[in-house]
């Protein structure tokens, strides 16, 4: 079974990618075929994550829905 990450371990795992196989954002954005500005914007949280980064990293996204107790007020 796949591990489950939030948010903030998925911007840890791109961050450490990019310093390990890429060196630095320009670079990353060079290889992904966008500014630097917009990788920038996204591993600062004013974008979302795009596809091709957490692909680029080995994350896949998954929405899941949970189901909890209502109590009545």
């Amino acid at each position: 079974m796949s591990e489950r990450l939030d948010r903030m371990d998925v911007f840890r795992i791109l961050r450490n990618t990019i310093r390990s196989k890429y060196v630095n954002q320009r670079t990353f954005a060079e290889r992904m075929g966008c500014t630097p500005q917009y990788v920038s914007d996204v591993m600062n949280g004013r974008r979302d994550i795009p596809a091709a980064f957490l692909k680029a990293c080995g994350v896949r996204q998954i929405t899941y829905f949970t189901r909890e107790d209502v109590i009545d007020a």
